[in-house]
């Protein structure tokens, strides 16, 4: 299915009549999926699923419907098309309901180079590989320290898809990407008390993915919070470990689409051009970078998609559009039109986003910090981070820090501030970037963050 997709797109795009639509798109996706897990040196459970389908947009008077199907005889694409058309006819008007148009786009040319995303070596490794790499992750991640005494899970996962793109405008593309993943999750003991820790990696194979990498911090993880106790409540510095800063950053992120701020659903309406930042940190939507799960030629609308600078130097330099939302500003679309699936029509979101690394690393952030916590775990954070009040009150567990270095491990923390107190509060930027996966591909450097307020007794 993946070889002809594009035809399908354009059978369908002649099957729609003349007077059905002002305007129309067909997107679809052709995908192969693995997801393993083990336990106990098992296999505890293994799905393989292979999927296609298309979603028909159409236009008629500036309304706009949307319909899909994953059966792709004549007759169902036939039924699709009828079905936009009518909900079409059920929605309302709308000026800005019309497909784009490439004096609409912020970057006129395709700069992807697709071969970045899709490796031909995915294809070396079998089922049995893949389920033999679970395993053994399980294994290592249990013998890298005597305290570890299980493994909640280890598990592999991968995605092999085609997507393509054909609309009344003339644009016609598609590419393929392809991208695996694992992750562990190790339980440690020492007496009565009980701790886990998880880490992953990520690859275009599974060749790229270093096992050793995700069960020694996987372990580290679990055991340094080991016999953890509670803290006295105080102002003080923290110390972000780069998942934990990345994961903050995913919420700023939502709140910088142009459709959450022209809903007046985010801290940061009217604040272009202002320094939110009181360092010089500059922060990426980059939709083709080469190793980033999120990249891709083009965005879920035919969109191409570049490096949008959204902070720089601290300055909050744009928000993310696809092109409704940037019509409704008069701005250009910054080709964050995303679709996790043909099911559904595009919205804005956000591609690889990611904080810039500084220069420092841990140990000289660490030297920096009289008293203070690295926060290795943040709990709560959809329910505790308010993009529309700006504030902030989570759940931590981490590694208290004194005269500079790392001492007793602490729990039952809850950090409270705001976005914009915590945003000025940050002074400096560890050398290396981690990735976390989350409606998107989001990363961060660790992250040094003077006087916040850090509940425990």
């Amino acid at each position: 299915m993946a070889a002809n997709l594009i035809e399908v797109l354009e059978k369908t795009a002649k099957t729609i009549d003349k007077g059905q639509a002002d305007e129309y798109e067909i997107f679809g996706i052709s995908s192969t999926e693995t997801e393993i897990e083990v336990f106990n040196g098992n296999i505890e459970s293994l799905s393989f699923s292979d999927s296609s389908g298309i979603g028909v947009r159409v236009i008629k008077g500036g309304a706009a419907g949307y319909a899909f199907t994953s059966f792709l005889d004549d007759n169902q694409i036939r039924e699709c098309i009828d079905k936009a058309v009518s909900n079409a006819q059920a929605t309302g008007s709308e000026e800005q309901n019309r497909l784009p148009r490439h004096d609409e786009y912020l970057y006129q040319h395709k700069v992807m180079d697709t071969a970045l995303i899709h490796s031909q070596d995915f294809k070396n490794y079998s089922t049995e590989d893949k389920a033999e790499a679970a395993k053994e992750l399980e294994a290592i991640t249990l013998e890298k320290d005597n305290r570890i005494t299980g493994i909640s899970e280890s598990s592999y996962g991968d995605s092999d898809m085609t997507v393509a793109l054909v609309n009344s405008n003339g644009f016609r593309d598609s590419y393929r990407k392809n991208s695996c993943h694992m992750f562990v999750n190790a339980i440690s003991k020492q007496g009565e008390d009980t701790s886990t820790g998880y880490y992953f990696g990520f690859g275009r194979h599974l060749g790229q993915i270093d096992l050793e990498n995700i069960a020694e911090n996987a372990a580290k993880r679990s055991v340094s919070v080991l016999g953890a106790k509670k803290i006295r409540s105080k102002k003080m510095d923290i110390l972000l470990d780069p998942f934990v800063g990345a994961q903050f950053l995913g919420v700023v992120a939502g709140a910088l689409t142009a459709d959450s701020i022209q809903k007046g659903k985010s801290i940061f309406a009217g604040m272009l051009g202002k320094k939110l930042f009181s360092v010089d940190l500059d922060i990426f939507d980059d939709g083709v970078m080469p190793d980033g799960l999120a990249s891709g030629p083009f965005d879920g609308e035919g969109v191409y998609k570049g490096k949008t600078p959204v902070f720089k130097e601290g300055v909050l330099h744009t928000y993310l559009y696809d092109t409704y939302t940037a019509r409704k500003d008069d701005a250009l679309s910054t080709g964050n039109a995303v679709r996790f699936s043909y099911r559904s029509s595009p919205s804005v979101g956000i591609n690889n986003f990611y904080i810039s690394p500084g220069k420092r690393d841990l140990g000289s952030l660490l030297s920096e910090i009289d008293q203070g916590l690295f926060v290795m775990d943040i709990i709560g954070l959809h329910s505790g981070a308010n993009a529309i009040t700006g504030h902030i009150s989570v759940g931590a567990k981490g590694i208290c820090i004194e005269n500079g270095q790392l001492t007793y491990p602490a729990k039952e923390i809850t950090i409270a501030t705001d976005f914009l107190s915590f945003m000025k509060s940050i002074t400096g930027l560890g050398d290396v970037l981690r990735f976390f996966p989350s409606n998107g591909f989001i990363g961060s450097p660790a992250l040094l963050v003077r006087d916040i307020m850090v509940s425990g007794t």
